[in-house]
């Protein structure tokens, strides 16, 4: 799989080639049914190219700083075809019919690298991880993704607004699967009352595809008003994977 969450500037890891090739088990069902229907998306890698990518990652984040190299001069690999897996749910957390930010739940398939974030040799296999255990994940594994507004597309009569800095970042073991928990609030709210507000999380390119962990995907929180509501959509303004996915988005209104 090809973290996009580990990436050094526009240089993702490559770990799909670290283990098995994905089984029913490993991708959710959504996504299966389409590379079934697509068997060209599954192309062959050599385990090798894991550790060239991985070389990679490194000298494209530490060559600029120690030898002056820009990083146009590095190679950057691309693939077609999603390699991380997400379920993801979201609570909409308002005031009144303000939108101030959101509430989130990432499920990562089976098959997570840790050895690519660090040391979890002596990790839980199930439960919440600790403090350091989580900052390791923070550091390695989640910060980078500020860059791009953590995957998350929120407009305002359709202009983009901007997200502040996850808070309350948690990580845990959940059957198998690591699960990531943050509160994402917007840089400044949006009365959805007044304003045409959209929202939904979605990889731009080909390397993480998610899916909703339930249906509907984004709730609004406890004490919202009674007559607002969140309704889900194909958003057709902004397809993703070369124009060839529509995201699944939701509408908020009152």
């Amino acid at each position: 799989m090809r973290m996009s969450f580990l990436k050094r500037g526009q240089l993702y890891v490559d770990y799909m080639t670290l283990r098995t090739a994905p089984t029913a088990r490993t991708a959710p069902a959504p996504l299966q049914a389409r590379v079934n229907a697509s068997p060209r998306l599954w192309s062959p890698v050599r385990p090798s190219a894991a550790y060239l990518l991985f070389l990679l990652r490194w000298l494209r984040y530490v060559l600029p700083a120690c030898c002056g190299l820009p990083l146009a001069a590095l190679p950057v690999p691309a693939q077609a075809h999603p390699h991380v897996w997400i379920n993801y749910s979201m609570v909409a957390q308002t005031q009144g019919t303000l939108l101030v930010a959101m509430q989130q739940t990432w499920i990562f398939s089976k098959g997570f690298p840790f050895s690519l974030v660090g040391d979890f040799s002596n990790m839980p296999k199930s439960g919440p991880l600790n403090a350091d255990y989580t900052a390791t994940f923070k550091a390695q594994a989640f910060s980078l993704l500020k860059s791009s507004d953590y995957f998350n597309h929120v407009f305002v009569d359709g202009k983009a607004v901007a997200v502040a800095d996850a808070r309350n970042f948690s990580v845990s073991i959940e059957q198998g699967h690591v699960v990531y928990r943050f509160l994402l609030p917007l840089v400044k709210p949006v009365d959805f009352k007044r304003e045409r507000v959209t929202l939904g999380v979605w990889d731009d390119t080909f390397f993480v595809d998610f899916e909703s962990a339930a249906q509907p995907a984004l709730t609004l929180s406890a004490g919202s008003p009674r007559n607002c509501k969140a309704t889900a959509f194909e958003d057709h303004d902004h397809p993703i994977f070369g124009g060839s996915i529509l995201p699944q988005a939701s509408r908020l209104s009152c």
